[in-house]
């Protein structure tokens, strides 16, 4: 009986250890916790995340790293030039940046 006890709890523990490695030892996503589209704290990581927009025949708004801009708005230091149906440009220190949709921004 011991033996086999033994034997149960060997299985166990190597069941569990190549659960954990079939994981990758990525940790899992915790679905209450905010969206964010990049790791904060990344070199490359971009400086302005879109998440949506909004184009209608009365207004043109902009979700930029979370807060809500409209033409002529400022995030972070950059002002909104233009908002269109999948990008926008924003003008930083005399440099403009498109930015479109949960991407990377490109400058031009």
């Amino acid at each position: 009986m011991r033996k086999r006890i033994t034997n149960l709890t060997i299985l166990v523990l190597l069941l569990t250890g190549f659960s954990a490695l079939s994981h990758g030892g990525e940790m899992l996503r915790d679905p209450t916790r905010p969206y964010v589209p990049y790791a904060l704290g990344t070199a490359d990581a971009p400086r302005f995340a879109v998440n949506a927009i909004i184009v209608s025949s009365a207004r043109r708004v902009a979700i930029v790293n979370g807060r809500r801009v409209s033409v002529g708005g400022s995030v972070d230091g950059a002002t909104v030039i233009t908002i269109e149906k999948d990008h926008l440009i924003l003008e930083k220190d005399g440099e403009r940046i498109t930015a479109g949709l949960n991407e990377r921004p490109s400058r031009r």
